[in-house]
């Protein structure tokens, strides 16, 4: 096994932040929803939904549109969904600008590069293998993990004591409250960039910076790390 000798890290979340994935995942939910009632899922409303995993995305949907069912069709729904999703999950779905250029300069810089995401983990994985960005992370961890996912702090404390990253060495790039809260559950400062999926301000939830752009972390990491 290869000794580690890299101190900082990096835990990225994967929908909003790295690729833009709300085209495949509200296509999906479209196709799945529309066989039970006809109704237009409005695409920037489904946009606040990403970023808590697939039943809640399909339940926000579903809630939002006044669409009522018992459990047991809401979870076959949900399992529906994630197959159409699987087999599109790279469509329509791009990665953000300068994504790759700040990938590269945090790996040629020695930075430790992880993904911490509610996305189930197979489809994770999948996603960031379509998009050949799969190489750049020493670990993946989805929604499905663990026992809990974020807001939870066990996928990110997790992460970190398994590469013995400190709290002041880590940082958290996201694009939702629930990446800042998961951050500030462990004691990590966090980036919120502000092109994803933001799903609204929380009174005392705020992020250590937010960015514009990917490359923009340069800066943050060169001044404070």
């Amino acid at each position: 096994m290869i000794k580690r000798t890299r101190q900082k890290m990096v835990v990225f979340d994967l929908d909003g932040t790295l690729i833009d994935t709300a085209p495949d995942l509200i296509a999906s939910a479209r196709e799945v929803i529309s066989e039970i009632i006809d109704v237009e899922i409005d695409s920037e409303t489904s946009r606040k939904f990403i970023g808590k995993g697939g039943e809640y995305f399909i339940k926000k949907n579903l809630e939002f549109n006044n669409i009522n069912l018992d459990q047991s069709k809401i979870e076959k729904l949900i399992s529906q969904f994630l197959l159409i999703y699987e087999k599109n999950i790279s469509n329509k779905s791009s990665l953000y600008p300068n994504a790759i250029r700040t990938l590269n300069w945090l790996k040629d810089n020695g930075y430790i590069l992880n993904i911490c995401t509610n996305k189930p983990e197979k489809l994770a994985k999948i996603i960031l293998e379509d998009f050949s960005i799969i190489s750049y992370f020493d670990e993946i961890i989805g929604g499905d993990t663990l026992a809990q996912n974020k807001p939870n702090p066990l996928p990110l404390l997790t992460i970190m004591q398994n590469h013995n990253i400190k709290p002041l060495n880590t940082i958290m790039v996201g694009d939702t409250t629930t990446d800042i809260l998961t951050a500030k559950n462990c004691n990590v400062r966090s980036v919120c960039v502000d092109f994803g999926y933001f799903d609204g301000k929380m009174p005392g939830v705020e992020a250590d910076f937010s960015i514009s752009d990917l490359f923009e972390l340069r800066e943050i990491l060169l001044q404070n790390y």
